[in-house]
């Protein structure tokens, strides 16, 4: 897993990037879980304030709710969706 302190022109402080990451990755989880979405199988990572969601859920309809509330928290710059629809799954 490649480190999320580091840019690639290495202009980054490691120490404040990574704190305010963890700092983001907990907001985004508490957001999340005060909307109620079901993300019991979807991992969410932070690096340089961009947000990674990879996983499964029941219905696309779920998937676009948690990208859009993800999008809506300060400090993300960006969100990379790699949910997959899986009928199957909790909360479908």
């Amino acid at each position: 897993m490649p480190d999320p302190s580091t840019s690639q022109n290495g202009a980054s402080a490691p120490g404040s990037t990574t704190q305010a990451d963890a700092a983001l990755q907990a907001a985004l989880c508490e957001r999340l879980w005060d909307a109620g979405l079901d993300v019991s199988e979807v991992s969410l990572r932070v690096a340089q304030g961009r947000v990674t969601l990879d996983g499964a859920i029941g219905t696309a309809a779920d998937r676009d709710k948690i990208e859009a509330c993800v999008r809506g928290c300060a400090g993300v710059s960006d969100v990379v969706n790699r949910i997959r629809v899986a009928p199957d799954r909790t909360g479908g």
